[in-house]
């Protein structure tokens, strides 16, 4: 609304302004810092503008001769000739103010110079630009000033109570590019399409996972609280999606990444499916609770491999085959490696989207507190002699992948700060939008932060993770990542 008030008067200025604005005594604060504004600091001027003040309102307590603001905007080429360069809107003097149209019937020759005009007194002093006193070296008002910075207007979409501001709900199509997310809003129906390198929720960012996500975010409750429901439109979500094994990251696997560590862990090569949901609460839609679960669709026992395309750990002493695995006919079983498999994760938390003030929508808080869990089990792979050709030649085939042996582990949750899911983030909304964010979860820390480079529309994020235990071997220590962002909206 102030931004349409703002645009009226700058409108009027070009129309006819003092027969729109004759009675404008006062001007919401909020909307002054967007105007053209400066204080006077010429000694004349101030103590003939504190006279006419004291004369006129007679309210002495309030005045402050220090404190004189004028508050303009100023004329196009075409409206400055013959005329002076600003067309003052308001005049203050500590807490009193009067009308530039008012103020202009009263002290003519002082709006005058006020507004550009040549001040005579002393005009060769304020002109000079080797005066110290002078505070500017703007020539068309040569008498001493100050100016106060005026600030941008905070853009609508920005202004608006969103919960993910790479994934806005207050329009109609919105379309995010980054290394780690692809995420296309579809028109007004409130789908959402997302495809999604990595499982941030367990602390393994980009490829550090293994894996790639495709989901479908579905609405099924519409909020119907217009109170509410600009931030919240929808008071539960469903999420529907699979994921699959990935190569990037693998040692010497040729990438423009290539200079970052190697992965070693991998994600079911059958496939994972995923569900979800966010259900928010309808006497209160900023809290919520938050589901979220990958599972394998099928087992990977006795399931032909190539282990080129697997990370890997080391072979340890100890890994083989269980006695009950049958070894029947001419072939020969010899254990090669052991491959760390993701497979079953999920979370159930609670969450609570705070904006410090919803109408101004600028500084925005995200919590989240629950449980999570996920578990990595070592697969052992091997390779299998046979005589291939028939001329008692044996040849070593890779060819399945078991966890049908001895020495091999399955790392899951088994203490308190194994489970623990704890989640706090901080976004600015405003002219400059920034966010940063700190995630707990597998007890490993999983540090996020973005900030524009260009307008709205190019950001730069950037990752980190790192354990708060003693790293697996399947893990990566220390894992940094940044990506620049395209967000667009329509």
């Amino acid at each position: 609304m102030k931004l349409i008030i703002l645009i009226l008067i700058y409108i009027s200025i070009g129309l006819n302004a003092q027969s729109i604005i004759d009675d404008l005594d006062q001007i919401d604060p909020e909307l002054k810092k967007y105007f053209p504004r400066w204080k006077v600091m010429e000694p004349d001027l101030q103590y003939q503008i504190y006279q006419y003040f004291n004369l006129t309102f007679n309210q002495n307590e309030k005045l402050d001769i220090q404190n004189i603001e004028v508050l303009a905007v100023p004329r196009t080429k075409r409206q400055i000739y013959g005329k002076a360069k600003y067309e003052i809107l308001l005049v203050s003097c500590g807490e009193v103010s009067i009308s530039g149209s008012r103020f202009v019937k009263d002290l003519e020759s002082i709006y005058n110079i006020l507004a550009g005009d040549i001040y005579s007194k002393n005009a060769f002093r304020y002109n000079n630009p080797n005066n110290p006193t002078s505070t500017s070296s703007d020539e068309i008002r040569n008498y001493a000033f100050k100016d106060i910075p005026v600030q941008a207007p905070v853009r609508p979409d920005q202004g608006a109570a969103i919960r993910d501001y790479l994934n806005p709900t207050n329009v109609n199509q919105a379309l995010t590019l980054s290394l780690y997310d692809q995420t296309l809003k579809i028109g007004e129906t409130g789908f959402w399409i997302q495809n999604k390198i990595g499982n941030d929720q367990i602390g393994y960012p980009y490829y550090t996972a293994g894996e790639n996500k495709v989901i479908l975010k579905r609405p099924l409750y519409i909020n119907n609280d217009p109170a509410t429901n600009k931030n919240t439109p929808y008071l539960i979500n469903a999420y529907l999606g699979a994921s699959y094994k990935i190569t990037t990251g693998l040692e010497g696997s040729s990438s423009i990444f290539s200079w970052l560590p190697s992965r070693k862990l991998n994600t079911d090569p059958g496939g994972k499916l995923i569900f979800g949901m966010d259900v928010h609460m309808p006497f209160h839609p900023e809290a919520g609770i938050h589901i979220n679960i990958e599972a394998p669709i099928n087992s990977s026992d006795d399931l032909a491999i190539d282990p080129l395309k697997f990370g890997q750990t080391s072979m340890r002493p100890g890994v083989d085959f269980r006695r009950t695995d049958i070894r029947n006919g001419d072939s020969t079983f010899i254990p090669s490696g052991v491959m760390p498999i993701l497979q079953t994760t999920g979370q159930i938390t609670a969450f609570y989207n705070l904006w410090l003030n919803s109408k101004k929508a600028e500084n925005y808080f995200r919590f989240d507190l629950g449980v999570s869990y996920n578990e990595v089990r070592e697969y052992m792979y091997y390779t299998e002699e046979v005589d291939v050709n028939g001329d008692n030649v044996p040849e070593y085939v890779y060819k399945n992948m078991t966890t049908n042996a001895e020495g091999l582990t399955l790392y899951h949750p088994d203490e308190f700060a194994d489970w623990l899911f704890a989640k706090v983030e901080y976004r600015n909304q405003a002219v400059f939008p920034f966010s940063v964010s700190l995630q707990y979860s597998n007890q490993i820390m999983l540090a996020r932060a973005y900030m524009p480079l260009f307008g709205d529309w190019l950001l730069l994020e950037a990752k980190y993770a790192t354990p708060m235990r003693d790293a697996y071997e399947y893990e990566i220590e220390n894992f940094f990542i940044i990506s620049p962002v395209i967000r667009i909206t329509i």
